[in-house]
């Protein structure tokens, strides 16, 4: 792609929004040509603290990554983390701080991703369209995790972002956390469940448009778990198809790797011939990408397959090339392996001296690195050259160290397994506590649907109420001079008609039409001698009359509702002149709201061709010459000149605001008013009702009463926040109730909800003085206390609580309980909860091994 000598030079925004767009198109196909573009963008907005100069680092950061200059990367998405802060982006900077974290992960810098992943989770949760980057964040954290130790975490981390990524359905997303699941779960030798995760990801993948850069790590982990099971036959022939996945991809080092895999796989099966072809590509591709890491562990295989097909000048040759490359980039590992394979080959071969440097040095190596197992293998060679030279002292004392350390490499295996029970524990309850966190979400959402369905039909009913009160409370007003209250359903009509002409919705013209019907409710409050009175109104009465635009603005002032609103408008200003000789308040030109114009033309209009006490029907022509007369001085010029086509059209009589109600009898006027104001009353009371339980719903644990987890963020974070402000400690305290699942599988669902709310009680009655319960997810529960606590006091009052479901008849109640104090132990929500959660499971990882 070119952007040279295109023509006619395009503006430097578009010229920068084209570069722009080209750039991820070409980061996997041409990694030069995409961060020579991304230098363009970044020098274009070099002189800029604006949101495109922030994306183009980050474009110059992703081509930095795909170059392999991973340091100049980092420097790049950290500079675009400012730069979307001081502009106040917070889901670009939830993004920024992803890619970040990706690349401090590729540099081994584990503690610092971790906090730049956080960052980006925290800022993902706070956006209603961040589920995308959540999940990204959370995915990478959980490698972290994984390189860290903490095995049973990263899992969780995982099933949270498969959670969110089924949520967007990301299809592509769910793929990479099921492989990525897969992997621990071979970790653990839980191959039948990595298989279950990969023919799942597989499945997915079918369903997608084929891009073989997904199918490649499925396949790959697919034929590494048959391979750990022992089924070479089976590993090889997967591996096989990852290797045709990956040349279709035209990935240059995805098909190394795969090359690189399929020969270590033909060579642990024996199959010499194709291990060497693949491991030959395999360096051949390294080398032609200048992929160092790819050509060392394909040099490494191919060392191991010359000695073992007795070609040792081959192999010393092609370690030698290993151990170069190895101290050209620094890799410690690379280094140590080919020392100690180049030692075993000069042995072998009667090299002794030659053998001694090398092994030496490996060991050497092996203690600076605190590689143990392969300081043993270091040990046992050099306790073969000192027996070869007749120096048994010193093959002795190699004997003793590698004894030492064999021993030392069983209890820590042995320490190892009991770990792993441990941890696969609490990853099946991590597994559990994902699959009941799904369900709860489930079962809440529908619950807010039932809710929000609930106030949808109240307000629907509220409004057609409102609008049957306004039509009744209208034709109260006109039956008084009106009894078929025509009068006031034309005005309605014929305003939401020229409402509609002047552009308006007619959504907004329908309510208009019916808040017209009010513009003489204050009538109501003149007396029968002025109001009927057939002669013309002398001066104190036509005062008096003019009161009938305060008195109906009264009896509408205050509504909440747009109809209201708009009545009240119209009631006070729909006698306004244009030229200001109106009243009630004399208003002129665009003074009066557009609303009174718009009625009073329709008004005038309707009352000159209609007969009163007072005077004859006019015809429609008469009535139109004299608004056309009174246009500039009674009426808005514009508005008659647009209403004039209006009202020479016919009424269709169409719209809500058309519809007809029978005319009130004689008995019924005098209290229509009251019915239907009682009815509106009833209405709003039944709306308000359905608000709060809506609310209720979605803040509430079904089966215990307490806060749901939602409620409980919330509240932490308001106590966070106060305490920030006021300079306040706080605590955290998390619970988890142990025998749940016991008491389930033992005595059945209905015991364990007993179960679970019992313990709910009994939590709430023991810490009433600590702060609010809330109930998390699954057997899980949480405080926030706005006190300063020690474990100490809380510990006796879990004690009491325990005690309490004892005599429920809970033989053997247990819980364990964690706290993190604010500020001392974390600043943030999250970080709060991670650290009272993860010594709530030291606390009961440490009792369970007691029992043990």
């Amino acid at each position: 792609m070119n952007f040279h000598n295109s023509g006619a030079a395009l503006p430097p925004q578009s010229q920068l929004q084209l570069l722009q767009a080209a750039i991820p198109e070409l980061l996997s196909v041409d990694p030069a040509q995409a961060l020579a573009l991304a230098r363009r963008c970044c020098a274009l907005t070099a002189d800029e603290d604006s949101t495109d100069a922030a994306e183009s680092r980050v474009l110059l950061g992703r081509a930095l990554q795909a170059s392999g200059q991973q340091a100049e990367a980092l420097t790049e998405f950290c500079a675009a983390v400012d730069g979307f802060e001081r502009l106040g982006q917070l889901l670009s900077q939830a993004e920024a701080y992803s890619f970040a974290g990706k690349m401090l992960l590729d540099l081994g810098r584990f503690d610092e991703a971790a906090a730049q992943l956080e960052r980006a989770i925290e800022l993902a949760r706070s956006q209603a369209d961040a589920r995308g980057i959540q999940a990204t964040a959370l995915n990478l954290l959980a490698i972290v995790n994984h390189h860290q130790g903490r095995v049973a975490e990263a899992l969780g981390m995982l099933h949270q972002a498969l959670h969110l990524r089924e949520q967007e359905e990301n299809a592509t997303g769910q793929i990479n956390c099921l492989t990525n699941i897969s992997n621990i779960q071979m970790w653990f030798g839980q191959f039948d469940d990595a298989i279950k995760s990969l023919t799942r990801a597989y499945a997915l993948y079918k369903t997608q448009s084929t891009d073989p850069r997904l199918e490649t790590p499925i396949l790959h982990n697919l034929a590494h778990v048959h391979s750990m099971r022992g089924d070479h036959g089976l590993a090889i022939q997967v591996m096989e198809a990852a290797y045709k996945s990956a040349v279709a991809s035209k990935d240059q080092r995805i098909q190394a790797t795969a090359s690189l895999n399929l020969g270590d796989l033909c060579l642990d099966a024996g199959q010499f011939d194709r291990a060497r072809e693949h491991l030959q590509l395999a360096l051949d591709l390294s080398r032609e990408l200048k992929y160092q890491v790819g050509e060392l562990s394909a040099l490494d295989s191919l060392g191991s397959l010359y000695a073992q097909t007795e070609e040792p000048a081959l192999a010393l040759q092609v370690i030698g090339e290993a151990l170069d490359i190895a101290l050209e980039i620094g890799s410690k590992q690379g280094e140590l392996e080919a020392r100690l394979r180049l030692g075993r080959l000069h042995l072998r071969q009667g090299a002794l001296d030659a053998a001694q440097l090398q092994l030496e040095a490996g060991l050497d190596l092996a203690i600076g690195i605190q590689s143990v197992k392969e300081q043993a293998e270091a040990h046992e060679a050099l306790v073969e050259y000192f027996e070869r030279r007749g120096e048994l002292g010193h093959a002795l004392a190699h004997s003793r160290e590698l004894v030492r350390i064999e021993r030392e490499l069983f209890n820590a295996e042995r320490d190892q397994q009991t770990r792993n029970l441990s941890i696969q524990f609490e990853v099946e309850r991590a597994r559990q506590d994902a699959e009941l966190y799904r369900v709860r979400t489930d079962v809440e959402q529908e619950g807010r649907q039932r809710a929000e369905e609930q106030v949808r039909i109240r307000t629907a009913e509220l409004a057609r109420a409102q609008q049957e009160v306004v039509t009744r409370l209208a034709m109260a007003a006109e039956y008084r001079d009106d009894t078929t209250g025509e009068h006031t359903r034309r005005v309605g009509r014929t305003s939401a008609r020229i409402a509609m002409a002047l552009g308006w919705p007619e959504s907004r013209a329908n309510v208009l039409g019916i808040a017209a019907r009010l513009h003489d409710v204050g009538k109501i409050g003149i007396p029968d001698s002025v109001l009927l009175k057939p002669g013309k109104l002398d001066h104190a009465e036509f005062s008096q009359m003019q009161t009938h635009t305060l008195i109906g603005s009264r009896i509408l002032s205050g509504g909440r509702s747009e109809l209201l609103q708009l009545a009240e408008e119209i009631a006070l200003t729909h006698h306004e002149r244009w030229d200001g000789s109106g009243y009630p308040h004399g208003l002129r030109d665009t003074q009066i709201p557009l609303t009174g114009r718009i009625v009073a033309l329709a008004d005038v209009f309707d009352a000159l061709t209609q007969e009163r006490p007072y005077k004859r029907a006019w015809s429609a022509a008469e009535a139109m010459d004299e608004i056309r007369k009174q246009a500039g001085s009674h009426f808005d010029p514009q508005l008659v000149e647009m209403a004039l086509t209006v009202l020479t059209q016919q009424d269709a009589a169409g719209g809500e605001w058309a519809e007809e109600s029978p005319p009130l009898d004689q008995e019924n006027a005098s209290h229509v008013l009251t019915v239907f104001e009682q009815l509106l009353v009833e209405r709003t009371h039944e709306l308000e009702q359905a608000r709060q339980e809506a609310e209720r719903q979605a803040l509430t644990d079904c089966l215990t009463g307490l806060g749901n987890r939602r409620a409980f963020e919330q509240e932490l974070e308001r106590t966070l926040k106060q305490a920030a402000e006021r300079q306040r400690e706080f605590t955290v305290i998390s619970f988890d109730l142990d025998g749940l699942k016991a008491t389930n599988d033992t005595h059945g669902h209905a015991r364990g909800d007993e179960f679970l709310q019992n313990f709910a009680q009994a939590l709430t009655a023991n810490f009433a003085d600590v702060g609010l319960a809330y109930r998390i997810g699954g057997d899980e529960f949480a405080i926030v206390s706005g006190q300063p606590l020690d474990p100490e006091p809380l510990q006796h009052l879990l004690n009491h609580t325990q005690d309490h479901l004892r005599r429920q008849g809970f033989d053997g109640a247990k819980a364990s309980m964690g706290t993190a104090r604010y500020p001392q132990d974390a600043l943030t929500a999250g970080d709060l909860l991670r650290l009272s959660d993860q010594r709530m499971y030291r606390v009961k990882l440490s009792q369970r091994l007691r029992l043990h």
